[in-house]
């Protein structure tokens, strides 16, 4: 009797002793070491609980019912091990699909180009820990980078268990991902698409092209952080991998950059800027113009030998505008077959614009495509001094009207590529800090500005607004789900089923 009862004590804390070490790791993960123990400890007393009913186990065994229950016992094990071997499977090798609502888990088609043309190894290490708020989004994002590019490894370190590295990388917050290959070194702070791809066309080029904008003519200014300035234009250059100055007219012949952008003067450019422009055009140079309606007739000495005129009205549209507002507020719908607007779908904003219209007998040198265009039932409003523009019959000129073209010199290099290109834009408050965080106005921006600079495999990518907002358990819900559905649920489980056994045993 002493024997039994002991032997069931034994049994008891052996059982207890096991599922406590077991789940102490997920409350504790620092008490490894008292897990094992705790482990081995109640691995003892549960083969101490056998040994002694080591006989009647014996004799047991061969009952009918106990080979019934064997046999059960048998098939449930096996069940289980399909179960898992074909959820192993499915994890390694099952196709993946995106149902999202906005394809959140969808690399964009430009990033895929970016990927299968790696010219070198980049590592990607992110300094992160689970539980932590940007973990799941890295893990979802650059996992799926990884599995389009051989020469792409990523790599997940928590700084709390390696502070080495993190001081190695100069880590000091949580959540930073540090993007390398060769010498060069991009760190980020968010997983985002757009800003891991463009970190990556970064890091795999050594040298980086000039843009430079040019000053002097009370033209817009980079450094205005206010809604009429280009800081936002400048930043989203630089994190394209350009580098970005800027030149005063007088000094343009000493600047080593290759693109020139011209952000709307308000005052008339002199003779000698012209020839300078020229000169730059004839080395190979590209250009990109943006003109508001408001800088009036300040470039027509250096457009008009291109056979460009910018219209003296402005443009209004009645179908193509920013919702309720004033129909000069276009919402630029219109796209011709072009490099820069390939695909583009997404509607350009110009809050005012006027014409672009070339003439192509005074421009014989030059190739002329138009890129964006007005509505059929848009018109040149040339009566400014009306509040609500009206269209007058007889009066204002029918559209549609180019908004934004493109010029090619006729005269190509020994590759085949044009001599020099020119974009002219009829406005240049698309590209100011109040209207470039709309969608199509930094794609068309960023879009144009490396078609100028010839490096085609440079994107802009939208990000994606999540169209459903997860729950992402802090640390202490994640264990408790764990140890909730790990333990206690086939812990209860089994105890209702011995207790189902039991009572029909006793019947």
């Amino acid at each position: 009797m002493e024997v039994t009862r002991l032997s069931t004590i034994l049994g008891a804390a052996g059982l207890l002793l096991t599922l406590g070490g077991l789940g102490l790791p997920l409350l504790a993960p620092e008490a490894e070491t008292s897990a094992s123990i705790l482990v081995g400890i109640g691995t003892l007393g549960l083969l101490g609980y056998v040994g002694i009913h080591c006989r009647g186990l014996v004799s047991g065994s061969q009952k009918r019912s106990t080979r019934l229950g064997t046999h059960s016992l048998l098939a449930i094990i096996l069940a289980g091990l399909a179960v898992g071997f074909t959820n192993f499977l499915a994890a390694k090798h099952a196709p993946e699909w995106d149902f999202s609502e906005t394809k959140n888990f969808t690399l964009s088609r430009q990033t895929y180009q970016v990927l299968r043309a790696l010219p070198r190894e980049v590592a990607i290490k992110v300094f992160t820990r689970e539980g932590s708020p940007g973990y799941g989004a890295y893990k979802d994002l650059l996992l799926t980078y990884a599995k389009e590019s051989p020469r792409l490894t990523v790599e997940f370190i928590d700084p709390e268990r390696h502070p080495d590295k993190a001081k190695t990388y100069q880590v000091t917050r949580i959540d930073t991902a540090v993007i390398e290959s060769g010498a060069q070194h991009i760190y980020l702070q968010r997983a985002s698409e757009a800003d891991v791809t463009n970190a990556l066309l970064r890091v795999t080029r050594d040298i980086k092209k000039t843009i430079a904008f040019t000053t002097g003519h009370s033209e817009k200014s980079l450094s205005d952080t206010e809604s009429p300035g280009l800081s936002r234009a400048a930043d989203a250059l630089t994190k394209q991998g350009y580098a970005i100055e800027t030149v005063d007219w007088n000094n343009l012949r000493a600047s080593t950059a290759s693109l020139l952008v011209i952000p709307s003067p308000a005052q008339p450019l002199l003779n000698e800027d012209v020839d300078r422009i020229t000169q730059f055009l004839r080395k190979g140079g590209h250009l990109l113009i943006m003109s508001d309606p408001s800088s009036k007739g300040s470039l027509d000495p250096l457009l008009a030998p291109w056979g460009i005129q910018l219209g003296t009205g402005i443009l209004a549209d009645e179908q193509d505008r920013l919702g309720r507002g004033s129909p000069t507020a276009l919402m630029v719908r219109t796209f011709t077959t072009h490099d820069i607007t390939e695909d583009f779908t997404t509607p350009i904003i110009f809050p005012v614009s006027r014409a672009v219209t070339f003439d192509a007998t005074q421009g014989k040198a030059w190739d002329f495509v138009s890129l964006a265009q007005t509505s059929p039932k848009s018109w040149e409003e040339t009566d400014l001094t009306q509040a609500e523009p009206v269209f007058n019959e007889g009066q204002d000129l029918k559209g549609p009207f180019t908004v934004a073209a493109s010029l090619t010199s006729k005269r190509v290099r020994e590759d085949g590529k044009p001599e020099s290109a020119i974009i002219i834009i009829g406005n240049a408050a698309f590209a100011t800090n109040g209207w470039l965080t709309y969608p199509g106005n930094t794609d068309f921006f960023l879009k144009a500005m490396a078609w100028l600079a010839q490096e085609e495999a440079l994107v802009s990518l939208t990000p994606k607004e999540p169209a459903f907002h997860p729950f992402v358990p802090n640390q202490s819900q994640e264990q408790a789900l764990v140890f909730f559905q790990v333990l206690f649920l086939p812990l209860l489980t089994l105890f209702v089923g011995l207790s189902v056994w039991k009572r029909r045993r006793s019947l």
